[in-house]
């Protein structure tokens, strides 16, 4: 039987990927928008003239074996953003050091990786884009700077009634997608992948998918197997709960080994039946009160009162601990009214207070952690929390567990959880259909997954979701404040390729950094960008960019 046309072509492509790294590669085809003589044309028409050499602009990428799929999308971003006429060079980092490189040193020219919204959008968009974060590992790494959105931003924040919330977001929505601060290379879908018959039941919530909370409390295991087995390509760094850098590996195990004070069901709501708080309301515009659960215990037994939620929060603002920098900012200091109440003073009002912040800040207890004096270094072994599952062993660099907290008031019905790990897609998916796992947490949307899916053991089951893999130029790199530069380069990213033939067809092609599963806060009211380095390079002689007889890009006379 003739193979697919387009696995042909996937095939021809991560050949040449693999063989020339960016110089080797080819277009996929219908990529471009343009015709082979664009170029000459240019040159033809004296568009060598008068004007500035651009930098070399560096593309950070993950190695292949980290997120293969990922890995050769950049390097055609990369190529086609040569064909455009730009000096590029790919530096191909380990994940932990490309990380540190864009969202602390700001060391980069253009990045691309999967971006995480959790449960309130602009939380996260005030972070990134805010003009007051620039500094060095304060958020904003894309250097993107606008006053008038910052005040948008700020006013939806301090917003109580959620329907100006909406109108304002959506402001907020447009302004971004005119200036491509940042721009979703394909809208990612939440993914469950798993052994049917050891597990099932996958239902996800809006902030971390089917790696949620609420998908934990709410699997039913199959067959008499009583543990849940996973794997990630790379091992844990530590076991501090406020020392992580926000990875997905670390998050995911520590939103089960502790609680918060509210969690969210799967309709992305506040709920009190799963949350440490039984009730909540807002004193006033800058007053929270909670009511905590008087019959819940830590991990090693003692009992978890509403001290211990004080403590929490005044010693992640005292200690100015960085992993919530972002929710700092809205917080003055925290009291325990009595043994079950908690009242949270904000330095200034937030209107979706439970989402940006309570949701997201993990109870730790005060006898574990009252004597750490720089608890964001702190060399924790064995972690202690109140969640649904506590810390079992960590052999790091081969295996992590944890068991079940049989008095938990939302339980696990497994008794056990691992992730191993396992570098090897291929191997992931064989241990997948034999049993030794039996659930896909990493979320790879790859080659393997369009082969193995329709396997008898395999299931699977996608949704909407509120993440996507971004592509942020970095602003303070020679050339790329310019929004018509941006906006060039948003053009020549062949979105729809990647999507169908590196991604087989799972994704959409990105079109908004607030995606559709956030509901009303969505809108499709923003700028579209044509898929095609002909409309770039309109784009960008209009905009007085010149090509020089090497067909280099060069910056407008005068700049």
């Amino acid at each position: 039987m003739a193979e697919d046309d387009n696995l042909v072509q996937r095939r021809k492509f991560l050949k040449a990927a693999t063989a020339g790294g960016v110089a080797g590669m080819t277009a996929l085809a219908g990529c471009s928008g343009g015709n082979s003589n664009d170029k000459q044309n240019d040159n033809k028409n004296g568009n060598a003239s008068a004007g500035k050499g651009l930098s070399t602009y560096t593309y950070v990428n993950n190695a292949q074996s980290y997120n293969p799929p990922r890995h050769d999308a950049i390097n055609l971003i990369a190529k086609q953003f040569s064909e455009l006429g730009l000096d590029m060079n790919v530096d191909v980092l380990e994940w932990g050091t490309l990380y540190s490189r864009v969202s602390e040193e700001y060391n980069y020219s253009f990045a691309t990786w999967h971006t995480f919204f959790v449960s309130e959008p602009v939380t996260e968009l005030n972070t990134l884009f805010n003009s007051k974060n620039t500094g060095p590992g304060q958020g904003n790494y894309s250097g993107y700077k606008n006053p008038d959105l910052d005040k948008k931003m700020k006013s939806y924040l301090a917003e109580p009634k959620s329907d100006k919330r909406v109108d304002l977001a959506h402001q907020i929505q447009k302004t971004l997608m005119d200036e491509v601060p940042m721009m979703p290379i394909t809208q990612m879908p939440q993914a469950a992948i798993y052994n049917k018959n050891q597990v099932g039941n996958w239902q996800a919530d809006l902030a971390n998918g089917f790696n949620s909370y609420w998908t934990m409390i709410n699997l039913e295991m199959k067959g008499g197997e009583d543990t849940l087995k996973g794997y990630w390509p790379e091992t844990l760094s530590t076991m501090n709960v406020l020392g992580h850098n926000d990875e997905s590996k670390h998050v995911y195990q520590f939103n089960m080994m502790y609680d918060f004070l509210v969690q969210l069901n799967n309709k992305a709501e506040p709920d009190p039946k799963v949350s440490l708080a039984t009730d909540w309301n807002r004193v006033d515009e800058t007053t929270m009160e909670y009511t905590i659960r008087t019959d819940h215990s830590w991990h090693d037994g003692k009992d978890l009162t509403a001290k211990d939620v004080a403590f929490t929060y005044n010693y992640i603002i005292e200690n100015e601990v960085p992993l919530y920098s972002t929710q700092i900012e809205y917080l003055k200091s925290a009291e325990a009214v009595d043994e079950s109440t908690v009242r949270i003073k904000m330095s200034k009002p937030l209107g979706p207070f439970n989402l940006a912040v309570a949701n997201l800040i993990p109870i730790i207890p005060e006898h574990k952690w009252a004597d750490r004096k720089n608890p964001s270094k702190a060399n924790v072994q064995k972690p202690v929390g109140s969640g649904p599952m506590m810390f079992d062993y960590w052999e790091k660099g081969s295996e992590f567990g944890m068991k079940k907290f049989d008095k938990h008031f939302a339980p696990v019905s497994f008794k056990k959880r691992f992730w191993r790990v396992i570098p090897e897609s291929s191997t992931v998916w064989e241990n997948l259909k034999n049993g030794d796992l039996n659930y896909e947490p990493f979320g790879r949307i790859d080659k393997s997954l369009d082969q193995n899916q329709n396997h008898k053991n395999i299931g699977t089951k996608f949704q909407t979701a509120p993440t996507f893999w971004m592509f942020t130029p970095n602003e303070r790199k020679k050339g790329l404040d310019d929004v018509q530069l941006r906006k060039a380069l948003v053009e020549t990213i062949p979105r729809t390729p990647i999507v169908e033939q590196i991604l087989f067809g799972f994704p959409k092609p990105g079109s908004n950094v607030v995606s559709s599963a956030f509901g009303k806060l969505h809108t499709d009211d923003v700028t579209e960008y044509k898929e095609s380095k002909k409309a770039a390079r309109s784009r960008l002689k209009e905009a007085g960019y010149t090509w020089d007889d090497n067909d280099m890009l060069q910056a407008p006379s005068g700049n």
